[in-house]
């Protein structure tokens, strides 16, 4: 009878390398969502009418991708803003799916954005905003 074992490679990553990687990933999440709801917010009226959302929605929508790019960027609640564009993103990915049947390929008009965004809000979500953060 053979035992199979598992080999499991695996090495220590320093504390700064990985504040330095979620530094990237909230700043590509703070300016993502900057220039998101500078959209919005610049003609909310076509927002409203091209993804068939209630004024209020969008108002909601676009407050919360502004002020979840500042925690993003400055650090401070970053998790919670990461979980706020998780949910946000969620929601996005399933109008995408089932209400406008769009591909996943984004220069189709697809969700495959959304659920990149999707998932580095996760990892702040997740692991937080690592060392550098604005106040600590």
């Amino acid at each position: 009878m053979k035992v199979y074992t598992e080999v499991m490679l695996s090495f220590t990553v320093p504390v700064i390398i990985v504040s330095v990687v979620l530094l990237i990933v909230r700043v590509v999440l703070a300016v993502a969502f900057f220039a998101e709801a500078r959209f919005k917010f610049k003609d909310i009226k076509t927002f409203v009418r091209k993804d068939s959302v209630p004024l209020p929605i969008a108002y909601f929508v676009a407050i919360a991708e502004l002020c979840a790019a500042l925690g993003m960027l400055s650090g401070v609640l970053s998790q919670w803003a990461g979980l706020g564009l998780v949910v946000l993103m969620v929601m996005t990915v399933c109008l995408h799916i089932f209400k406008w049947h769009s591909p996943y390929w984004a220069s189709k008009g697809g969700w495959e954005y959304d659920l990149l965004m999707l998932t580095l809000a996760a990892v702040i979500a997740v692991f937080g905003a690592g060392q550098f953060v604005l106040f600590a």
